[in-house]
């Protein structure tokens, strides 16, 4: 008997499960047919266990549901089989229809009020519903959240997840059996053994047994996809490392995902960066954040390398890598890193990532691409003999973009030559660029995101962006390729996503990089979808009509741009709440060599493939950017009694808050705004929305999302 949670569950009760043996092979059974849950052999009471079973999840773990009932359900189910060794009694409280008496709480009971899960925390009319996690061998605690990080999104409401064992110090498998916990004293043991416990939401007190058991099914389902092939631990002690971060980020709101990774990785940042910064202060806030901060010249000139290693050099405390999540500084990071003899790809190899002409020339022909640094350059390149070389040749419509860049800033499609001089010049006054001119390949585009250890992949994903101003077939010079939406898992078929992937993985080896986190941004062209209605006025991916379910036979991957690093915090959003994979533990890892653990951050979820979506993807996403709807002053506290508008469309619409993951607001009040900032679509917000239900139904609730947003912003 296989046991699946029906598509669109949410966290709640009543719980929802599907019994199928004839059709559901995705599962082994796990209980054929149901097992009795064992009853603890001791009058119970409103504080007393009732019944509990032990689980073996996977070879990692083994679990143990723990359900205590309220005294008003005392009477019907002491009636019940479930009951096998426990004293009947009389009474609705089962005290013969005297009141219960005092009794001191049982060693188990204490066991649970010690972790902070005690009668204190119950509600005494519901079912309350614990779970042991019991890992299978010793081992080293390899990340202090990561419980935390693998029950993320989980489709069961949470009361607490309480983790027992200390920050990075041993455990010991719990040995005991079965048969061992006969009574509370045994539960009291495999509590205080356990690496954790989980209270769930307490359930209705009118839950039948068959149901109760289709819940404790649905949950053991559930923890093994995201258990089961992520190692807790780690066979040798962790020992403490320290990082230098080369230019903190601008706020929290960017940099929060960095610094708690690194927490929750026995990781201390010294951050290495301008005088003036807002991490500087030595606040408590601040040392939250890092251990320490090293005030130095950043200045872009040829000696910010010396400068940085000579701040390194005088630090008191050792070192262990040197890392970056801004794209001007990963050559000097490899520098500073190659020169202390610390863990780093080639400079080469970022020095090919950030010129995007360099990294075009990884897979484009002669004669397709050309590098300029002004209009003046552009017509003379037009004009020049070939002198027997292959000549550049405009094949319209082209992309016009900064060689030096990023967030798709100044990047223009020219389709005629009369726009070809104006893209160029919009290009080459961005960051003092040189322009690249390069073909524009037609069809979807794409996100790919690869952790590497030696070349080999060990996570990867794609993730797909829906059509852009630019897209366009009428586009201008002036529309941008600034993204609106993000979807995940991508709707690619399945052979031409291994197309992706094997040709972005041998352009990054082939640029030299070995080791680490790498965003790629990407075409299909050839492909057999296309973006269109595909009813009710959703624009998403689609077999073309007609068109194989593979795609063509020519379906190829053409490169846009390599960025050796986690894709953006807004980006890395999705990845880790679909997938559970965290980019940004994963860079850090990668820095200091604990190639380990690197691999323990880049196991994903377990979860099944749906129909659409990708094994180890728990849902379907679709992360929502919400532009700013013109330029001026942001009034939005006028309107919405003080609540930021995300908080506001939650309060509003609890229809779509349930549906939310994540909610950014960017803005506050007396900001002032543009449409565009450095020819990039600015942005007030972004939301991040999931489906059990299906790809199509993600983006319906992130569209309706779009639409019931509010920002007032008063013109200029």
């Amino acid at each position: 008997m296989a046991v699946g949670i029906l598509p669109g569950q949410v966290n709640g009760w009543p719980p929802k499960c599907s019994f199928d043996s004839d059709t559901d092979s995705t599962y082994p059974p796990l209980h054929t047919p149901p097992s009795p849950l064992s009853a603890v052999n001791e009058p119970s009471s409103l504080s007393r266990p009732f019944f509990w079973e032990i689980v073996p999840l996977c070879e990692l773990y083994s679990i143990a549901h723990i359900i205590l009932l309220p005294s008003s359900l005392r009477l019907s189910y002491n009636q019940s089989p479930l009951r096998t060794g426990s004293n009947n009694t009389n009474g609705v409280n089962g005290t013969n229809g005297h009141q219960p008496r005092s009794e001191p709480p049982s060693r188990f009971m204490n066991a649970l009020t010690n972790l902070g899960l005690g009668p204190s925390n119950w509600t005494h009319a519901g079912v309350s519903v614990f779970t042991a996690i019991l890992p299978t061998a010793d081992g080293y605690v390899a990340r202090s959240d990561f419980l935390r990080l693998r029950l993320q999104d989980f489709p069961f409401s949470i009361s607490k997840i309480q983790e027992c064992v200390a920050s990075f110090k041993k455990y010991t498998a719990c040995r005991l059996s079965s048969s061992s916990v006969n009574s509370e004293d045994g539960l009291a043991n495999l509590i205080e053994q356990a690496a954790a416990v989980i209270q769930w939401g307490d359930l209705e007190a009118s839950v039948s047994i068959l149901n109760l058991q289709h819940y404790l099914l649905g949950l053991t389902h559930e923890l093994r996809d995201r258990l089961n092939n992520a190692p807790w631990l780690t066979t040798h002690p962790t020992p403490r490392k320290r990082l230098a971060l080369i230019r903190g980020r601008p706020n929290l709101t960017a940099g929060g995902p960095i610094y708690r990774a690194a927490r929750a990785l026995n990781l201390d940042l010294v951050i290495v960066d301008d005088e003036g910064h807002w991490l500087q202060p030595d606040a408590d806030d601040n040392r939250m954040h890092c251990e320490a901060f090293v005030a130095t010249d950043m200045t872009e000139d040829a000696g910010v390398a010396d400068r940085i290693i000579a701040s390194i050099k005088r630090y008191p405390l050792p070192i262990h890598g040197v890392f970056t999540v801004s794209d001007n500084f990963f050559v000097t990071a490899a520098r500073v890193a190659d020169a202390l003899g610390l863990p780093t790809n080639p400079v080469s190899a970022f020095e090919t990532s950030v010129d995007k002409y360099r990294s075009r020339l990884l897979q484009d022909a002669p004669g397709h691409t050309a590098r300029v640094t002004s209009v003046e350059e552009l017509n003379t390149l037009l004009t020049a003999p070939t002198n027997g070389n292959a000549a550049f040749t405009p094949t319209y419509p082209l992309i016009v973009k900064p060689t030096k860049g990023w967030s798709s800033e100044c990047v223009s499609k020219v389709s005629t030559p009369a726009d070809l001089a104006l893209a160029v010049q919009k290009a080459t006054s961005r960051h003092g660029s040189a322009a690249v001119i390069e073909p524009f390949f037609d069809g979807p585009e794409i996100d790919a995101n690869f952790v590497l250890l030696d070349g080999e992949i060990l996570f990867w994903e794609v993730a797909d962006e829906p059509p852009c101003q630019a897209d366009r077939r009428d586009a201008s010079v002036q529309d941008t390729f600034s993204p609106e939406a993000l979807t995940l898992p991508s709707a690619l078929p399945e052979r031409e996503q291994a197309v992706v992937r094997d040709t972005l993985r041998d352009l990054l080896v082939r640029a030299g990089f070995r080791t680490g986190v790498f965003h790629v941004e990407a075409r299909v062209v050839h492909s057999g979808c296309e973006y269109r209605d595909v009813g009710g006025g959703v624009i998403d991916l689609a077999r073309k009509e007609g068109g194989s379910a593979d795609g063509a036979d020519k379906v190829a991957c053409k490169l846009i741009e390599i960025n050796a690093r986690p894709p953006g915090y807004r980006v890395s959003v999705p990845s880790r709440h679909t997938y559970g994979v965290d980019f940004f533990a994963a860079h850090m890892l990668a820095a200091v060599g604990d190639h380990e653990r690197l691999r323990l951050a880049a196991r994903p979820f377990d979860h099944h493939v749906g129909e659409g979506r990708t094994r180890g993807a728990q849902y379907w996403s679709r992360l929502v950017y919400v532009p700013a709807p013109k330029a001026g002053v942001v009034r939005w506290a006028v309107s919405s009694s003080g609540l930021p508008p995300c908080e506001e469309l939650r309060r509003r619409r609890p229809d779509l808050a349930e549906r939310i993951v994540v909610a950014v607001d960017y803005c506050v009040p007396g900001e002032r705004v543009t449409l565009y900032t450095d020819g990039a679509r600015t942005y007030v917000a972004h939301f991040l929305v999931c489906s059990r239900v299906s790809r199509r139904d993600a983006i319906e609730v992130g569209e309706e999302v779009l639409r019931a947003f509010r920002i007032e912003v008063d013109e200029d």
